[in-house]
């Protein structure tokens, strides 16, 4: 045998494995419909050209079903299913070209020009690697870990089709079949057809397949809640419906030769990440991605249909519009304080020539405040990147609510427009890190001052509960319209008011909330639109 690959492609139990794979009497035999499905199956879910269920003997390979070959059969040493034969794990090749491995294989720098290769081994059940379900592609591509996991899924089906195969070869050696098992075979058949429409069914992306018309013939579990619609409602439409209401991202109308599944059906390529959005009857606009292949007869290499795959984007994309709003907020809002520092500072180095007590007591207390206001947004940047890298830590101790609230009061941004008012349970005693609980106070009830300006008082309440305190912040200031409830601790977020403008990242309430769930406890917001807002957190009571 002749090895064209850089490393050894001979399993350590390679006379069991081959022992093994003679049991099951596959090895070079005429194709199976069955197989054969899987294969064509396996090429549009991935969007290859080539798909294969192949077996590996000690000098060759056979291909028990292909989508794309015409050839049957292959030197070992020149296949790339010897490889995958030698782990259980899927093998994978994302750039053959790049891979020393496999750089000089004849597939790889002849003219077939092989470059993408991903093969799951066809595992026994008693653990030997007797052949592959594997695909192909002439264009290098990434292969993540969630289509490994499904190509994985698919051959362990193809390989209980195997096992059922043989049983069934043996039943009929024995000339005594019975209806019975034959109908239990059967079963055991539709059992494992059905196992593998629940890996589709299971999929985290939609699957839809069209026909020619581009009329909707099929549409996995994803895909009807993607777009909040029953298979039987699905299959009432094309994909250019007028009722889908596709969009172009800026929100204009998506002209049908504009969608992807229309490309692809025009030019019977396969069209990749293409993002739209959709507006349905009713409910919010989203934002999907489809991947869209054809799906092309193997036998007159006629175009049949077309198979798109998509996920929703629409969390992706506002994510990445409110960064983009939070570094421009946040270029806005430290370059502010910057600029009062820098003046006070101007002023102050030119009273020296003219000393102004006044003036000089005013510009440091303006200086002092903008710094002040500099550290509380660096603090929220660097406790915010700590957060989302899993670099908080806590320091805990055991501290009564009433030193929470007396440590806290310093740090409160009051005026005389407000009045600071305690109740409840001040006395009992939690367990947790002062500092970081300080901190969560602190900018519940700033918040409060800021955004009830007109609230006369503002109540911090302490509630025992069972193994835990609730502790509360309430104004009676205009409230938080609804529309914004379910998002007031998200990151970034920030709720425009009517009547004021304020300053900050939109990170204050994030890092609250992300501080008191990395303490096992709970926060959550109460608010009447007009009436006021009232802000809870819980605290274990025991360590």
């Amino acid at each position: 045998m002749n090895n064209t690959f850089q490393k050894n492609i001979i399993a350590e139990n390679e006379k069991q494995r081959l022992i093994a794979l003679r049991r099951y009497r596959i090895f070079n035999t005429e194709a199976e419909q069955s197989f054969t499905s899987t294969a064509r199956l396996l090429a549009d879910i991935f969007s290859v050209s080539i798909a294969m269920i192949t077996f590996v003997d000690d000098e060759e390979v056979s291909f028990q079903a292909q989508v794309g070959l015409t050839s049957t059969i292959a030197p070992r040493g020149e296949s790339f299913c010897s490889l995958t034969v030698l782990t259980d794990e899927v093998t994978v090749v994302e750039n053959a070209i790049e891979d020393a491995v496999v750089a000089q294989n004849p597939l790889v720098c002849g003219d077939f020009g092989l470059r993408f290769y991903a093969g799951a081994p066809l595992i026994t059940y008693d653990g030997y690697r007797i052949g592959t379900l594997c695909i192909v592609d002439t264009k290098p591509r990434t292969f993540s870990a969630h289509e490994r996991s499904i190509l994985q899924g698919i051959a362990r089906i193809v390989m209980e089709q195997i096992e059922l195969r043989l049983k069934n070869l043996d039943e009929a050696d024995k000339q005594d079949v019975t209806n019975e098992q034959l109908q239990q075979s059967n079963n055991q058949l539709i059992a494992s057809e059905k196992h593998f429409q629940h890996i589709l069914d299971t999929m985290a992306e939609g699957v839809g397949i069209i026909d020619l018309s581009g009329r909707l013939v099929y549409a996995n579990a994803m895909a009807q809640k993607i777009l909040g619609l029953t298979q039987h409602e699905i299959k009432q439409r094309t994909y250019y419906d007028a009722s889908w209401k596709n969009l172009r991202i800026d929100g204009t109308e998506l002209p049908d030769s504009e969608h992807p599944m229309s490309i692809m059906m025009q030019t019977q390529k396969p069209v990749f990440d293409y993002e739209i959005a959709v507006q349905p009857d009713k409910g919010e606009r989203f934002y999907i991605s489809i991947n869209a292949a054809p799906i092309v007869d193997p036998e007159t290499n006629e175009l049949t249909g077309g198979v798109g795959t998509f996920m929703d984007v629409t969390n992706r994309r506002r994510v990445l519009q409110q960064k983009d709003e939070f570094i421009n907020v946040a270029s806005h809002e430290l370059k502010t304080p910057v600029t009062s520092l820098k003046a006070a500072m101007q002023i102050i180095e030119r009273l020296k020539e003219k000393p102004n007590p006044a003036m000089f007591d005013k510009m440091i207390a303006q200086a002092n405040k903008s710094l002040e206001k500099l550290a509380t947004l660096l603090n929220d940047l660097l406790n915010s990147n700590r957060i989302s890298q899993g670099h908080l830590q806590l320091r805990k101790t055991k501290f009564l609510v009433s030193q929470l609230v007396d440590d806290s009061f310093s740090h409160i941004r009051s005026d005389d427009k407000h009045e600071i008012i305690y109740k409840g349970d001040l006395d009992i005693e939690v367990y947790a890190d002062e500092q970081q609980i300080d901190q969560v106070l602190v900018n519940l009830v700033n918040n409060a001052v800021k955004y009830a300006p007109d609230s006369p008082n503002i109540v911090i309440a302490a509630e025992r509960l069972q193994d835990a305190v609730r502790i509360s912040v309430k104004d009676t200031g205009p409230g938080i319209p609804p529309e914004h409830l379910p998002h007031i601790f998200d990151r970034y977020y920030r709720s425009d008011h009517s009547s004021y403008q304020f300053s900050g990242l939109g990170l204050g309430l994030y890092i609250c909330a992300e501080i008191i769930k990395k303490h096992n406890g709970e926060i959550g917001v109460e608010s009447t639109f007009g009436e006021g807002t009232e802000f809870w957190f819980t605290l274990p009571t025991k360590d």
